[in-house]
């Protein structure tokens, strides 16, 4: 896949207008958006967000360099949970610094006090991609792009004209491991986890093969992370997960390793690593991998609210409460 076939797919969210992505969705990329430095070492880039036209969820990448961190602050609104795409930092949930990692995720209720940082140590940028339920508009404010109740159309699109494709690594380094400590969202349970958050890890969780393929919650009401349904799918070569709609649901797809498909309104589109598919409510969408490919191709998907009926199908939600579920 060449850039022809990123900057030319009408379905690219470089090439539809902010109604449209509202509306029908959009392919963002980590490596496309706005930076905003927020300290010395540490830039937010806003890939999807209301700017860009999204509604219930935006995703920013985090990039922290080496000795570069995120003082102490909370969302009043918004839940977020955060993926480690690359390096090695640490994560305060308001108990302490604890490492985490590459493939680790990280719920943190509305409210939380949390901060991450780089160890000034380190030979590498720690990078997170946080997606926020629904989007922190208070930071918008801070930023000086949502002023007296609306944006700053003229601002954005400034910044936009001044936007050039980054150089972040695509191919996936995360793995599976047990950073965490305490605050392991499995150490912590449920209960505690909805409170105060917990840290997770994309490569484990509780399993589900009804959508075509071997899927895992990660992080999902049944361990705590409400407005919030973080599912990793893991697609063979030949396979697809059936295109479906969300009545209520936005959808944000983040491929993290191999190339693949994903499905939006009526249409295969080829995506790969760094691409997220966002899908509004009611907007048809999915994913898969070409039977070409070599290798299974992994997405961790993001959808607010969390979609029950997909946790009643899985047998983890009965009578209106969640029962037992293995990890894995």
């Amino acid at each position: 896949m060449d850039n022809k076939d990123l900057f030319n797919d009408p379905a690219r969210a470089f090439n539809r207008t902010r109604e449209e992505i509202r509306i029908r969705g959009a392919v963002f990329n980590i490596n496309e958006g706005i930076d905003i430095q927020d300290s010395k070492n540490c830039t937010t880039r806003l890939v999807g967000w209301p700017g860009m036209g999204t509604r219930m969820v935006s995703f920013h990448l985090l990039i922290h360099k080496p000795g570069g961190g995120y003082d102490i602050h909370y969302h009043p609104m918004s839940v977020e949970s955060l993926i480690c795409v690359r390096g090695k930092g640490e994560i305060n949930l308001g108990s302490g610094w604890v490492t985490i990692a590459a493939g680790n995720a990280i719920y943190v209720p509305a409210g939380r006090p949390h901060a991450t940082r780089n160890t000034a140590e380190s030979q590498e940028d720690f990078i997170v991609l946080s997606y926020n339920c629904p989007p922190p508009m208070e930071y918008y404010q801070k930023i000086g792009l949502f002023v007296n109740g609306d944006f700053d159309w003229r601002a954005i699109d400034s910044m936009l004209l001044r936007v050039q494709r980054d150089n972040i690594p695509e191919e996936c380094v995360m793995s599976l491991n047990d950073f965490g400590g305490n605050e392991r969202g499995e150490v912590k349970g449920p209960e505690e986890v909805s409170h105060s958050g917990g840290i997770f890890n994309v490569y484990r969780g509780a399993p589900f093969t009804g959508n075509g393929g071997l899927m895992k919650f990660v992080l999902w009401p049944g361990a705590g992370c409400t407005m919030v349904g973080q599912h990793t799918a893991y697609h063979e070569p030949g396979k697809a997960f059936i295109p479906h709609i969300h009545p209520i649901s936005e959808d944000a797809i983040f491929c993290f390793d191999g190339k693949g498909m994903g499905y939006l309104e009526s249409r295969w589109i080829k995506v790969r690593e760094g691409d997220i598919v966002y899908a509004p409510a009611l907007i048809k969408h999915g994913t898969g991998c070409h039977i070409s490919q070599t290798k299974t191709f992994l997405t961790s998907g993001c959808a607010t609210p969390p979609q029950y009926d997909l946790y009643e199908k899985a047998g983890y939600l009965k009578e209106g409460k969640f029962v037992d579920f293995p990890v894995i």
